[in-house]
Formats: C-alpha cells, sequence, structure tokens
C-alpha cells in the first residue's frame, strides 16, 4: 500500500486513466475543489483547474488525453473538457453555460461523444433529470433551445457517482426511468433515433448501471427490503 496524497484536506473521486499510469482525483487543498492528476511513472502531483468553482466528477476521454468534469457554484454546475492534460489552463473549454445543474460526465467508447445528467426538465418540475448527449469537441450549443434539443432522456434516476452507462459500440445508453408504478425499469435509448427500449430485467429499485464490453449489464436491485447485484444481457443488436 502506497499513500499518495498528504495534506489536512480532502481529496476523492479517484479515476483511473485508460492506460493505468494516471489517476485523476478531486482536491480541497485549495480550499475548494480542483481536478489533480497523479502521475505513477514519476511519482508526481499536477493541479488541472484553477477555476473559482467546485470542481468535481474527473472522467477519463478513451484516449487518456482529456479530461470532462462538472465545475459549478451555488447558482448551477456546468460541463467542461481539459482538452490536453499538458496544457490545462490553455486548453479548458467549458461545453455547457445555462442556469441547470449539469452533472457526472461519461465520454462515449469512441471518444466523440459525453453524456451527462441535468435538471432541466420541460415540465419545469424540481427533483426531474434528464440526460443530455453531446459533441465532446465542443460543436454543440452550450444553452438554450439547442442544447435542450440534446437530450435523450426525461424522466430518468440520476446515478450521481458513475454517470450515464453507454453501450460499448457508442449507440445506447442505459439508464432508469423515475416511474414508480414500475418500481424504477431500466431502459435503453438509441442516441441517433431516440427510441427508447425496456429491458426486462424483472427486477425494481434498479440503481448503479454499468455495462461491460461485451454488452453485459450490472446493476443494483432490490429484493423486499435488501439490495442486490445482478446482471443481464442487453440484446440490442437484436433491436436496432
Amino acid at each position: 500500500m502506497k499513500q499518495i496524497t498528504r495534506h489536512k484536506e480532502k481529496d476523492g473521486q479517484p479515476v483511473w486513466s485508460p492506460a493505468g499510469d494516471k489517476i485523476a482525483f478531486v482536491s480541497g487543498r485549495t480550499g475548494k475543489g480542483d481536478i489533480y492528476i497523479y502521475d505513477l511513472n514519476k511519482n508526481t502531483t499536477a493541479q488541472m483547474t484553477f477555476t473559482n468553482k467546485v470542481d468535481l466528477y474527473p472522467n477519463w476521454s478513451p484516449d487518456g488525453n482529456r479530461i470532462a468534469f462538472t465545475s459549478g457554484d451555488d447558482d448551477n454546475h456546468d460541463i467542461c473538457v481539459i482538452n490536453d492534460i499538458e496544457r490545462p489552463k490553455e486548453s479548458l473549454k467549458c461545453l455547457t453555460d445555462w442556469f441547470f445543474d449539469d452533472l457526472t460526465p461519461v465520454w462515449s467508447p469512441d471518444n466523440t461523444k459525453i453524456a451527462f445528467y441535468s435538471n432541466y426538465h420541460p415540465s419545469d418540475e424540481a427533483g426531474l433529470w434528464s440526460i443530455v448527449v453531446i459533441n465532446a469537441d465542443g460543436s454543440d450549443p452550450s444553452k438554450g433551445k439547442g442544447l435542450i434539443e440534446r437530450i435523450v432522456a426525461s424522466d430518468v434516476i440520476a446515478d450521481v457517482e458513475a454517470g450515464p452507462a453507454w453501450s460499448s459500440d457508442s449507440e445506447n445508453i442505459f439508464y432508469v426511468k423515475n416511474a414508480k408504478d414500475e418500481f424504477n425499469p431500466i431502459y435503453a435509448v438509441d442516441i441517433k433515433n431516440r427510441k427508447h427500449y425496456k429491458l426486462d430485467t424483472n427486477t425494481k429499485m434498479n440503481h448503479d448501471i454499468a455495462c461491460s464490453k461485451d454488452g453485459v449489464l450490472s446493476f443494483r436491485a432490490q429484493i423486499e427490503q435488501w439490495d442486490h447485484i445482478f446482471i443481464a444481457l442487453t440484446n440490442l443488436t437484436t433491436k436496432n
């Protein structure tokens, strides 16, 4: 065992780089939340964000060159990207900029898109979440009607610890629908045609979805008063 951070503030949310040689994490050592990278080969730690906001939920791009994260304050939270970890200040770009909370960005496996949760909802009802998918290069609108049109699913249960679950082909996203009368079932949405497919898992109060490279889902569901872990085949290749 090796301790890699030593100071009097809190660190958290460690995430391995795809190559396994770096760890991105959040640190409060500056008095707020910032993103840092620890390099295992060099045994060095480098600060990545220098904003006046709290930066959370770092997520590596599949090529290991970029990091997406949430940056926010009491007013709202936006999705931002460091496009070159060797030049973090110069390459920082925020992809959303509106009066809503956008959380937990996740890169698509093909490196081209980012999915995240947003508390924007067409009904303006508080406590409801949507999933938004945007181009990772920042070519999509950052607010207003243009960003609203990038919503692929509404009324979802937000898993803010892991973020939206991509399929390995980057064509679908799995999510839990906020439908108490159906015990919060699992759905998949095709991000191109916006078709939604309900997965017949026969489980209740589902959470914490993850998808393997082979298209197998793992998730948490409730049996009586206990939570248990399940796996299920998606079989989406037979539906598209």
